[in-house]
């Protein structure tokens, strides 16, 4: 007999709530393979343990395990998932010696006057941006509704700078652009974006943002990466990347910001914390990518504690589904049931103080 949505939804909830991390991957996984026959196979935790013995040579290490774990629970893929491993430095590395030798040049991609460079090994927004023109496009018509020329956009998780570079050119010369990126492999491509569009004067920083100062091991996945706090041991630069970590705070330094996107793999839970007295003073619209399971492993707490944090703030918050719809406050649990419907991984948010 077939179980209706309403039941299976409430059966996720309930799986999210009281399964431990592992266990829930492991099964929702397996019931993502036998309800969607005959589409693109999706990786499970098996697939995962064995990428890391058949390509890395290794038993997985805890802090990437997690990582890749809330990307399995998202519903990534098996080709995606292999296509991570041999796209990191130490795939590289193992294989061929030195990985600065196997890099490739970029690839290009017109969309309308702005020309992109991307990384040959961005298979998450490249190939999309390749075939449709575009991407997120709800969340950049949010953003430019919510900003007009002369503003100051601040763009947490600036990847190869798309977003950046689109606001760049929205803000105008009188506005301004202040772009936070820990990847290598993106930074580069961060600052030719931006040159190559007219955006002069932005700032660009190659640092992670966090709830405190500190250090981040940085691990890359296909052209993105994931951050988790540094213990200390060297060991852990075998297969990571050390990069800086910062506040919100402190890297503006009580300038005033008008609009903030946030896309940083489960970290944004950290950001906001680190940016509480800039969100206090500018009220700035905030946009960001929601994931629970991915606040759970990196930031450590629960989406209803991230949500909460920004009601107590005195934002208000709407899920983006359509680029032109009139944002309606949404409850807590309103948003929580609309991630448990949703068919994707993750819901795109808006939060924004009434003026």
């Amino acid at each position: 007999m077939a179980v209706s949505a309403s039941i299976r939804h409430r059966m996720v909830a309930l799986l999210r709530r009281v399964v431990p991390f592992r266990t829930r991957v492991t099964v929702v996984s397996l019931a993502r393979r036998l309800s969607r026959p005959g589409v693109r196979v999706l990786a499970t935790p098996a697939d995962l343990r064995a990428s890391y013995r058949l390509l890395l040579g290794r038993e997985p290490d805890r802090r990437g395990e997690l990582d890749f774990l809330s990307l399995i629970e998202r519903g990534i893929t098996r080709d995606e998932l292999v296509r991570h491993f041999i796209s990191s430095p130490e795939f590289r590395q193992r294989q061929l010696g030195d990985d600065r030798g196997s890099l490739q040049a970029p690839t290009t991609v017109v969309i309308d006057d702005l020309v992109f460079h991307l990384d040959p090994a961005d298979f998450a927004i490249g190939p999309h941006l390749s075939r449709h023109g575009n991407y997120e496009p709800d969340v950049l018509a949010v953003l430019r509704r919510h900003l007009v020329p002369g503003n100051t956009f601040v763009d947490v998780g600036a990847s190869f700078g798309y977003f950046s570079t689109q606001i760049g050119r929205h803000v105008g010369p009188s506005g301004s652009v202040i772009a936070f990126e820990p990847g290598p492999q993106n930074q580069s491509l961060l600052l030719l974006n931006l040159f190559a569009n007219g955006v002069v004067g932005a700032e660009v920083h190659q640092m992670a943002l966090s709830d405190i100062p500190g250090l981040f091991a940085y691990s890359r996945s296909g052209a993105n990466g994931a951050v988790s706090a540094f213990g200390g041991d060297p060991r852990e630069l075998a297969n990571h990347d050390l990069v800086q970590a910062s506040t919100l705070d402190r890297e503006l330094g009580g300038r005033r910001v008008h609009a903030v996107k946030i896309d940083v793999e489960g970290a944004e839970g950290l950001v906001l914390s680190g940016g509480r007295s800039t969100l206090e003073s500018s009220e700035p619209t905030i946009v960001f990518e929601f994931s629970p399971p991915a606040l759970e492993s990196v930031s450590k707490m629960s989406g209803e504690d991230l949500l909460g944090l920004l009601v107590q703030l005195g934002y208000s918050i709407d899920v983006i589904d359509r680029p032109d719809a009139t944002p309606a406050n949404r409850s807590i649990r309103e948003v929580m049931d609309r991630y448990e419907r949703a068919p994707e991984s993750h819901l795109n948010l808006l939060a924004w103080h009434d003026r």
